[in-house]
């Protein structure tokens, strides 16, 4: 076992460096666990690897750097409870792992809330989040400290940062939408209310991977690399932002026409 956990350590080292992910970076991870799971022989195995992951990620960005992962929980947006102290996310195994097991700090937010560990804490913990993308959110300090975006075995057009994008720059098909649902911390419960920058029913508003790849693949602060059988990337947020912004400009549905 410690033979193949060392193999483990030597390709994601490798897959950080091809990343260009350095000390002192501040990281908005995406993930999907199956580029982990891939190479567990169990389910005891699998969380061993997971933190095999996360132990070495935040070891390469040092004391300096944050980490952020997404704990999104869409049930606020069907009008349930959002219990805050319960380790619900609803994208992907990672996140509630490191919610759980590494001591993080969760945001406030019901919809799009992330686990915090890292230096810029406290900062972003006081974001935002009755509008949903908006100036005051998470995401506009993402892109105020030049957050490194890494996909971890997951498609470009995972990244959640496009959407403060869209916000951003309006696009035509979204719209601002009030939810009202029950917020639950610490045993005491409130109602509060988030305008969530929502796509439009009768208009397919699928981020169109095959444009962001056109849009990233010359930039200089744009990597990929593959982790066994999948794709890996990282890219700056404010190169994104200036990017994705231009294109918009020129083309407001560019992203998903």
């Amino acid at each position: 076992m410690l033979r193949k956990k060392n193999n483990i350590k030597k390709k994601l080292s490798i897959l950080f460096n091809d990343l260009k992910i350095k000390r002192n970076d501040n990281v908005l991870l995406h993930s999907n666990s199956t580029g982990i799971i891939q190479y567990a022989k169990s389910k005891k195995n699998k969380q061993k690897l997971f933190k095999v992951f996360l132990n070495l990620l935040l070891k390469k960005i040092g004391k300096q750097g944050t980490l952020v992962v997404p704990t999104y929980n869409y049930d606020f947006t069907k009008g349930k409870t959002f219990v805050y102290e319960k380790y619900n996310s609803q994208v992907g195994e990672l996140g509630n792992f490191f919610l759980k097991e590494y001591n993080t700090t969760r945001t406030l937010d019901p919809i799009f809330s992330h686990a915090i560990k890292g230096k810029l804490k406290k900062k972003l913990l006081e974001s935002e989040f009755d509008i949903s993308f908006g100036e005051e959110s998470i995401f506009r300090k993402i892109r105020d400290h030049n957050f490194k975006i890494f996909g971890f075995c997951c498609p470009l057009n995972s990244m959640t940062f496009l959407h403060y994008i869209e916000k951003y720059m309006n696009v035509k098909y979204r719209f601002n939408k009030k939810f009202i649902s029950t917020f639950v911390k610490s045993h005491k419960a409130k109602i509060i209310k988030i305008n969530y920058f929502v796509g439009k029913r009768h208009i397919n508003y699928k981020l169109k991977n095959s444009k962001l790849e056109k849009a990233f693949k010359n930039l200089k602060n744009f990597n990929s690399s593959d982790f066994g059988n999948f794709y890996c990337w990282s890219i700056n947020s404010k190169i994104c932002f200036k990017v994705i912004r231009e294109k918009i400009k020129r083309k407001n549905n560019y992203l998903i026409k």
